[in-house]
């Protein structure tokens, strides 16, 4: 069989024409991702497949069928035990314009006693700015380096934060093809709806509004029983603390649209221009006083986004309750000793014998 034969009659049937442009059968996007992961289909198929995709609108089903397939993919992380895990994703591409504080949140809610896993890609397109892992290492903290290290810093602290290249090598490989690309395309989307923990929590941050209706949907169809999509900064993984970011909650197959007032939760209205990113230097300082109980927008943004964790892991009963949690967290030096433990040990140069 010639390189990609196999995936010709799925190519057709995605590529109909624009009066024939339309959903694709589900199982088909299916084995179209099986192909796409596992070297069944040419890079000039994979992008051809992919763009069209873009063109056409993927929607809900399509979306899980493409995520069911890249489950199967994923190399796993064991949950230390039955309490629940929240996987927490944003775009994958990362931030330009305002400080990454999505990090220091799930710290905070880490220490305040959630479990709290961070997926990401460094690298990915079209934007390629800074990511979560960006944010860690500003703080001192590098990002696991293996599956095994994900695993012992979760039991161990609860919380970890994995990259693509360890639970899902297959999709990693496709950074070169999707640069190639440079647009965004299913893959953008779809990437945040796999977690390395089975049957974790999601709460995944999302650009635009449509995808407030069309990921939940796929979230249920994949049988994720509890989740929380919003409309993020920069796409990321942080909820602004504007009050017009619209929220859908996923509860056993039924969702539930949700705007939280900051003033409700105690916290006070801050937008996103209050608080700009200037370079790594500033977001560091920015950060790290934050968690050394320095009043402003930036410890706001981290109580609020660290209480949304909180909420989302049964370790607060609202939104307010986790802001309380989230503010004793840092008040008391729990955050900042968390901190110092996931922080590496500086390496000592050897002696000239």
């Amino acid at each position: 069989m010639t390189p990609g034969e196999g995936f010709r009659e799925i190519l057709k049937a995605r590529a109909r024409g624009p009066e024939r442009l339309g959903p694709l059968d589900p199982e088909l996007c299916g084995r179209a991702m099986e192909l796409i992961l596992s070297g069944g289909a040419t890079p000039a198929q994979v992008g051809g497949f992919l763009l069209v995709g873009r063109a056409a609108g993927d929607g809900p089903a399509e979306m899980a069928g493409y995520a069911r397939a890249v489950r199967s993919f994923v190399r796993e992380i064991e949950a230390p035990d039955d309490r629940p895990v929240v996987t927490v994703t944003g775009g994958f591409d990362g931030k330009l314009r305002t400080l990454n504080v999505g990090a220091a949140a799930s710290l905070v809610a880490a220490a305040a006693g959630a479990r709290v896993v961070m997926t990401g890609c460094e690298g990915t397109p079209p934007k390629e700015g800074r990511t979560v892992f960006d944010a860690l290492r500003g703080l001192g903290v590098c990002p696991s380096l293996s599956l095994r290290e994900a695993e012992d810093s979760l039991l161990e602290h609860g919380f970890a934060a994995v990259g693509t290249e360890h639970y899902l090598p297959e999709l990693h490989a496709l950074l070169g093809l999707r640069w190639e690309m440079a647009r965004r395309t299913v893959l953008n989307v779809v990437e945040k709806l796999v977690s390395p923990v089975p049957g974790s929590r999601m709460m995944v941050g999302m650009t635009h509004r449509p995808f407030l209706r069309s990921v939940p949907e796929a979230l249920i169809r994949l049988g994720v029983e509890r989740a929380l999509v919003f409309q993020a900064i920069e796409g990321s993984d942080e909820a602004p603390l504007d009050g017009d970011s619209s929220m859908v909650r996923v509860s056993n197959g039924e969702t539930e649209e949700l705007r939280v007032a900051p003033e409700s939760v105690g916290l006070p209205r801050t937008t996103r221009a209050r608080i700009p990113w200037t370079d790594p230097e500033d977001e560091k300082r920015g950060v790290l006083a934050a968690l050394e109980c320095e009043d402003g927008p930036v410890r706001s943004l981290i109580l609020y986004n660290a209480a949304l964790r909180l909420w989302m892991a049964d370790e607060a009963g609202s939104v307010a309750a986790g802001v309380e949690s989230a503010e004793e967290a840092v008040r008391s030096g729990a955050a900042l000793g968390l901190l110092d433990a996931l922080r590496q040990p500086a390496v000592v140069p050897a002696l000239d014998s």
